[in-house]
């Protein structure tokens, strides 16, 4: 059993051109005395570099086309309009809690005041020392 890729767009394809660019990269930063296969070694670098990122281009727009077709079809509205459109958004709405009273609060204000409450402790002056009254 192979492992999910983390990026879906990362084929055998890219790996493999990857692999060949930074081989000619190391070979052309090692070339120091002669200046001809340098120049040589460096042209073929670039026009490497340049194709491997056209193959990146090339997936990342394949697995965008992937993705709008597993989509369903019947739904105007769904996820692919949404992400371009930028409303996808996370639900941040507070639970009503009980209160020690056994009532329920009704309200995001009264839920805060709530949890306030319990969470942070009261400052009773009666029981400070003499140090901390000063």
């Amino acid at each position: 059993m192979t492992k999910q890729k983390s990026v879906r767009r990362w084929t055998a394809e890219v790996t493999t051109k990857r692999k060949r660019l930074n081989a000619l990269r190391r070979r052309y930063e090692r070339t120091k005395n002669d200046e001809a296969l340098k120049e040589q070694r460096k042209s073929k670098y670039f026009k490497e570099r340049k194709e491997y990122q056209i193959t990146i281009k090339k997936e990342k727009i394949n697995s965008w086309k992937d993705y709008c077709n597993l989509t369903l079809h019947t739904n105007p509205w769904n996820s692919i309009y949404k992400i371009a459109a930028h409303k996808t958004r996370s639900n941040h709405t507070m639970t009503t809690l009980q209160k020690t009273d056994g009532t329920i609060t009704t309200n995001l204000e009264e839920t805060m005041e709530t949890m306030a409450d319990h969470s942070i402790p009261k400052d009773d002056s009666t029981d400070d020392t003499e140090q901390p009254k000063k």
